[in-house]
């Protein structure tokens, strides 16, 4: 596969954050939860910072160095636990301000469900435009690169492959994958490569009824199993939307992605949102109990 392509740039934390998730780079928020005395921005503001990139700011300084130091030690350690640090302007850090902040630190570690979207066409953008937004990492590949370029605006990862199915073996495991392709021939190549893993969370395909059932006996043939026809969801997204404008189908093709992420991740990830929520309520107790000093 090529190197990723992009025309897109963030230019606030939020979009940042979408930006280093679809890079697969783990990262830091650190906020200013409180403050006291005369300090170089208010509560609330916020900085994201990866190992290699920092975006929107804390005010400069040593302040902002000392947290950008601290987020990227903890990221060198693996931290999953959130945390509170406390940053005396005058006396820990020299600044003239002569305030004091306590900065909150949420660390992401991007292990985020991967959905691959073989085709770059209308229903592609769309559906892009979409998954950009959630957390999940998504990933577009294609034999055209001009579409490619297009898409590149929503933040994803592009990759440019001649043979596109030949890419379906290099996909991690339990990936969900999205077969758009403008090609039927090109669109049953993939279908019959990704039912040929065995170990792929989804895998689903636009068209009709009619193209489904012509896809199910030729699978039928030549898969070595012809059980494994029925991982195959064809056609994609929800039965119960008929529109067929790109945004309609994208929509409808989310809806369901949804649905099948929020089904996987109830049954694992319990114990890491039991983690989550642990963390979360002792940062509340430590917000709720400590107070800033001059």
């Amino acid at each position: 596969m090529s190197d990723w392509q992009t025309h897109f740039l963030p230019n606030n934390w939020l979009d940042a954050c979408s930006y280093l998730k679809q890079q697969q780079q783990p990262f830091c928020i650190a906020t200013i939860v409180a403050e006291a005395g005369s300090v170089p921005r208010a509560t609330g503001a916020k900085m994201v910072i990866s190992q290699q990139q920092q975006f929107d700011t804390l005010g400069g300084g040593n302040l902002e160095f000392s947290v950008i130091k601290h987020a990227r030690e903890q990221l060198e350690k693996g931290t999953k636990s959130n945390h509170i640090e406390r940053f005396s302007l005058a006396a820990d850090l020299a600044q003239c301000c002569g305030g004091a902040v306590q900065v909150l630190f949420e660390y992401f570690l991007v292990d985020q469900p991967l959905i691959t979207i073989y085709g770059a066409g209308h229903v592609s953008h769309c559906l892009c435009e979409i998954l950009a937004k959630l957390p999940v990492q998504v990933q577009v590949i294609d034999n055209r690169q001009q579409w490619l370029d297009s898409i590149g605006q929503f933040g994803v990862n592009t990759h440019y492959h001649a043979q596109p199915e030949n890419s379906v073996a290099e996909l991690k495991a339990n990936s969900y994958v999205v077969i758009l392709s403008q090609d039927h021939s090109l669109d049953f190549a993939l279908s019959l490569a990704a039912l040929r893993r065995g170990n792929l969370a989804f895998v689903g395909v636009i068209g009709s009824q009619t193209k489904a059932q012509r896809f199910r006996y030729r699978l039928a043939e030549q898969l070595e199993n012809p059980a494994q026809c029925d991982q195959l969801t064809c056609p994609i997204g929800l039965s119960e939307v008929s529109g067929k404008l790109p945004m309609q189908v994208a929509v409808s093709i989310s809806a369901q992605l949804i649905t099948l992420l929020e089904k996987h991740a109830k049954t694992g990830d319990r114990d890491q949102q039991k983690h989550q929520w642990e963390s979360s309520n002792t940062l509340r107790k430590q917000l709720a109990g400590e107070q800033l000093n001059e």
